[in-house]
This record gives C-alpha cells, structure tokens and sequence, in this order.
C-alpha cells in the first residue's frame, strides 16, 4: 500500500435502539423511536475515521447470517476497508441492544458479542504485517484478554485503545506500557488505577498513575465536564461546548476517532487535540445517528464557530 492508512481491530454489531419520547417508565410500553444501524465500537471509530478522509481498514469477524451482510455492505458503503475482516461460516454475527431515556442517554444495554471470541492471535498472525504497516493501530477491548495482550507484545506503531466499559477496562492492564493513546472515561480511569475521581485533581492523579504506568498519553473523558488529558509534558483541562443533546450515545466513539485523526494529521499539541476532540463530539451529540454525518470542514467550523463565542 502507498497511502498511508489506520487499522481498527475490534468488534462490528447490528444495534437496535429505542429511543423514547418522554420519560421511562419502566415495567411498560413506551412510545418513541426504534431503529437498527450497524454499530460496535471498533466499526464506530472506523467509521469516523472513514468520514474524517482517513484511509481506515477494520480488521473484524462477522457472520454470514443476514446480519453479516448487512454490515459488510455498510462498511463498504462508508469507505471501510474490510480486506482483512473475515465471514465466519454458520456464526451468529455480533448485536447490541440499547435503551435511551428522553435526553438520548443510555439507560441500559444488552450485547451479544461471542463471535468477537474468533479474533484470535493465530487470526492475526497473517495480518500482522498489515497492522504494523499502520500510522497507528486502534484497539478496542471486546477483543479476547490474549488477543490483546499478543497485539501489545507484536505490534510495533503506535497502539491506541479505547476500554470499552467497565467490565471489559480490565482486559488491557498488562499492556498499558506498550500503550501510546489511552481513552478511558472517568470510570473505566477509576478502575485502571485505583483511584477514586471526584474532582480534577483527582483525575490529574489517575491520568499521571497511567503515565507512570506507562502510557504515553492518556485522555480522561469527563461526560459534561468535559475532557482531561496529560502527557509527560503538560496537563489540558477542556471544557465541553455547548450544544443541543439529541444522542449521547455515539460521542466517546467519535472523540477517540477524533484524537486518532489528530494523530494521523500530524497534530501532537495537546490542547489543540483536545479542542479538535470536543468539536467532534459535539457534533456527535446534536445527531440522532450513533456516528454522525462528520467531515473534517464541519469540525473546524465547529471549532471556530465555538472560539469565537469563548
């Protein structure tokens, strides 16, 4: 390949979402949206890659049930390279479920993600050179823990990771020192270090234990209060910009592919990725979609649009 390029590895999912019209109420029917649109966090953050004029290959399993081929032919149709994705005979491809209340946050989810077990080490192996051939490799923790751990200790460009949630942070511990980019949230920050985020000199401390661990650069999101990063050279605080919610629900996706895009562009300055990352997710927040319809030309008019107001 002569173009420069981004590998994903990590999971694609058929989402189904409900999106109510008023307030919950639990136990009962409630009126508002439902939709399907093919999701996952690895497929989410190639997609905005894709969408930011980054040449992104998605490196996945899906099956080859009606599902499956729903999502190769939308990979295709958004510019996701799925050269080194495979179909899995007779598997069931990867779902998720989710719920929002009246605001567009999620309530709660349900994924059905086993396929996600057949990205292997011996899976990858023969598409090593591809990845390592990368600007950078972006990995997402549905992966395998062994899956995981092999990229840590094979992969020679620049990993960046996105924990995922909760239940699945635990997954990277043993590679955060081969770790160049960490995107947790403020949770997912808490569990990685130990340590209790109440304030911003706590997450200044949970950013700097991941550094010492580590990790070269570590963005701690911050949901409203916007988001924190640090290197070994400097500290950001960034506040959000304000926007009109209609989905939360694809902003952290955006974000990390946001900070990735930086990468990729050659943009090393903190504070400015930082900006670039919450113009993304303010898009993000004012679209029904759980990836927005972003360009490179809607984040810098957001960008100044927001410089100008501050």
């Amino acid at each position: 390949m002569e173009q420069s390029y981004v590998v994903v590895v990590g999971g694609i999912n058929m989402d189904m979402f409900g999106m109510p019209d008023e307030r919950v109420i639990p136990r009962d029917s409630n009126i508002g949206q439902i939709g399907l649109a093919v999701g996952g966090v690895g497929q989410n953050i190639a997609q905005n890659l894709a969408h930011l004029d980054v040449p992104t290959y998605l490196i996945t399993v899906y099956g080859d049930d009606m599902n499956g081929t729903v999502m190769r032919n939308e990979c295709h149709k958004n510019n996701i390279h799925l050269d080194y994705a495979a179909e899995v005979p007779g598997a069931r491809s990867s779902s998720y479920m989710y719920i929002t209340d009246e605001t567009g946050d999620m309530l709660v989810g349900i994924n059905d993600m086993n396929i996600c077990e057949k990205i292997t080490p011996e899976f990858l192996s023969s598409r090593l050179d591809v990845m390592n051939g990368a600007e950078l490799v972006m990995v997402d923790a549905n992966l395998p823990t062994e899956t995981i751990e092999w990229l840590g200790s094979h992969l020679t460009v620049p990993i960046f990771v996105d924990p995922v949630s909760l239940a699945k942070a635990p997954k990277i511990k043993k590679i955060l020192p081969m770790i160049d980019t960490l995107k947790p949230n403020r949770l997912e920050a808490e569990l990685l270090t130990g340590i209790s985020i109440k304030d911003n000199v706590d997450v200044e401390v949970a950013a700097e234990k991941l550094i010492n661990m580590g990790v070269k650069s570590v963005f701690i999101s911050l949901g409203a209060d916007g988001i924190m990063a640090m290197n070994r050279e400097m500290t950001v605080h960034e506040p959000t910009m304000t926007t009109t919610i209609v989905n939360a629900n694809g902003a952290g996706d955006c974000s990390t592919a946001t900070i990735a895009w930086c990468r990729y562009q050659g943009i090393t300055d903190l504070q400015e990725i930082c900006r670039y990352t919450q113009a993304a997710a303010s898009i993000a927040l004012e679209s029904e979609k759980s990836v927005p319809d972003i360009t490179p030309a809607q984040v810098m008019a957001k960008l100044n649009r927001n410089l100008v107001l501050s």
